[in-house]
């Protein structure tokens, strides 16, 4: 049975000593959570693994893995954004769940060699490590059976400044040494680490309960051997005040992360916002329906209140990222001709688009077709008038945010709403934003704050029934406002409870006589009462894929053409 008492309570002057050395150097304090008896992993920040409660000196092994424990909390990782960081690139590197015991394994490995080459060259705990490093060194050569502990040994060798034994392993090792020496950050080492030594880790790594054992001769894992993902306590500050719990990552920080795995990052993000709304209460009178699959589900609701606006920041930041090349590949589209005032003609030459030359102009103007002489094209120039002839003035753009469109369909919806967003903005239309689920929600009103509807929708989640009679009333009242052509955006995954209903499709087919009315459909086949339903309707429907990340494109073009 394991065994944790604090730091201050262990009575052996040795220990005493080298934790008070390495916190005074490292700008750490003193408080630990010492567990015994030994483990090869840390599972909490604070943690230190012993073999038992010291009261004398301890012997070098010991002295080893303390060091090399206290450099997890003092060194690297150090922060909760670097440990999860290193998981990150790990996890990308070698194509596993980033919560699994083999990134942990690999993570605790990375550290350890960067925190003895970090030793080593510290004036103030180099002799004693060097000590330490040596008798660790000598013990993995006699047991070196298989690559990653040659590796290690010979590693040792080199940071002691000895003849490294095995000449296959020389370069490789002189590699190593010169990333983790490096003055970049331990994000960029841990990319350039596994990149140089993925052929060595790859084969010896394809065996999780192997790998374990090699590892743990000389290594601390950064996590438990099974049940990552069950752990609530990574990240929380062992010094902080209890009623203050913090998750120690910043939405920029998460930004950072999710450059290096997107998907794990937005794993993070939803756990870390569901924490901060843990203990909140709903504001949706009443308890909120919930939907699972992919079927719609039935609620009576009309009208939902979101809460979101002061939380779900970090799903915003890793979205935020993602969305950040879908602006500028908006912003660098060529704008469409209804942006731009005809100005008169101009000559057609040889080598312009054919679509451009205006016989008929031509004929009249010359009589006679001539290239580059006695051919026109239309002359477009911007419009700083307002005389241009808009084909659409306002854009509505209505989101499905149901239980069903967890995942890949609501992402692919909120790229196509903001590539939608940001082409209203180039071209100076209002927008406008309603989500539906067990009820209906007013995002935003016709409006022209652009980057306030940007931000409401890298905060959406999905969740509840599909309720979309809710939101008609809301739509109709948004159409009042603004005596534009509107564009009317329903982006689902077309499993809508209510779609058959006669109030629904009857507001369908009135606005796709009135407006130009699309369905946008972020699933790989169109539910079937959604079909039989629109039939006849005038209703456009696109289908996109919920797994292809440049789905707006395909949406943005249609639009384009209005």
């Amino acid at each position: 049975m394991s065994e944790k008492v604090h730091s201050s309570t262990i009575k052996s002057k040795d220990f005493q000593n080298i934790v008070n050395r390495f916190c005074n150097i490292y700008g750490m304090y003193p408080s630990f959570i010492v567990v015994t008896p030994f483990r090869s992993y840390i599972s909490n920040w604070g943690e230190l693994p012993l073999n038992n409660l010291p009261e004398d000196k301890l012997t070098f092994l010991e002295r080893y893995f303390l060091l090399l424990a206290l450099g997890l909390h003092g060194i690297a990782p150090k922060t909760e954004f670097n440990r999860l960081a290193i998981r990150l690139v790990v996890s990308k590197k070698f194509d596993v769940d980033w919560k699994s015991s083999q990134v942990s394994d690999l993570s605790g490995f990375f550290a350890t060699l960067l925190i003895m080459s970090k030793l080593l060259n510290n004036t103030y705990l180099s002799k004693e490590t060097r000590n330490i490093v040596s008798k660790i060194a000598n013990n993995l050569i006699g047991i070196a059976r298989d690559k990653i502990t040659r590796f290690t040994a010979n590693f040792y060798l080199h940071l002691l400044g000895k003849e490294i034994l095995d000449e296959d392993m020389k370069e490789l090792v002189k590699e190593v040494y010169e990333i983790l020496t490096s003055p970049i950050e331990i994000k960029e080492k841990a990319d350039e680490f596994f990149d140089v030594i993925y052929d060595l880790l790859k084969e010896e790594s394809s065996d999780p309960n192997a790998l374990r054992s090699k590892l743990q001769r000389f290594s601390l894992s950064l996590g438990r051997p099974t049940g990552e993902n069950r752990s609530k306590v990574w990240g929380r500050n062992w010094r902080s005040e209890r009623e203050a719990p913090q998750s120690g990552l910043t939405p920029e920080q998460l930004s950072e992360l999710s450059k290096i795995n997107p998907k794990a990052a937005y794993e993070i993000a939803k756990e870390l916002d569901r924490n901060e709304e843990e203990g909140e209460e709903t504001k949706t009178g009443g308890e909120e329906e919930s939907s699972s699959g992919y079927l719609p589900g039935y609620s009576e609701r009309l009208k939902l209140l979101q809460k979101l606006l002061s939380q779900r920041r970090f799903l915003a930041a890793i979205r935020k990222v993602r969305i950040s090349e879908i602006l500028s590949a908006v912003r660098e589209r060529p704008g469409r001709k209804h942006q731009l005032a005809m100005r008169g003609f101009t000559v057609w030459e040889i080598g312009d688009d054919e679509s451009e030359l205006d016989i008929e102009m031509s004929l009249e103007t010359y009589g006679h077709l001539i290239p580059n002489k006695t051919t026109l094209r239309p002359l477009y120039e911007p419009d700083k008038d307002g005389t241009k002839n808009r084909g659409i003035g306002h854009v509505e753009i209505v989101v499905d945010t149901s239980g069903s469109m967890n995942g890949p369909p609501l992402e692919r919806a909120i790229d196509v709403a903001v590539a939608l967003t940001e082409q209203a903005r180039k071209n100076d239309e209002s927008i406008a934003l309603v989500t539906f689920s067990s009820g209906a929600w007013e995002g935003i009103p016709p409006s022209y704050d652009y980057d306030y509807m940007i931000d409401l929708l890298l905060r959406l989640v999905a969740d509840g029934g599909t309720n979309l009679r809710g939101a008609l009333n809301v739509i109709d009242a948004h159409l009042r406002l603004t005596s534009e052509n509107s564009a009317i955006f329903i982006i689902t995954d077309s499993a809508v409870w209510d779609i058959n209903r006669a109030e629904v499709k009857e507001k369908l087919f009135d606005w796709s006589r009135r407006h130009i009315l699309y369905m946008i459909v972020t699933a790989d086949e169109l539910y079937d009462e959604t079909e039989i339903s629109l039939r006849g309707s005038g209703v456009r429907v696109i289908r996109i894929s919920p797994w292809r990340e440049d789905s707006w494109e395909i949406v943005l073009s249609e639009y384009e053409k209005l």
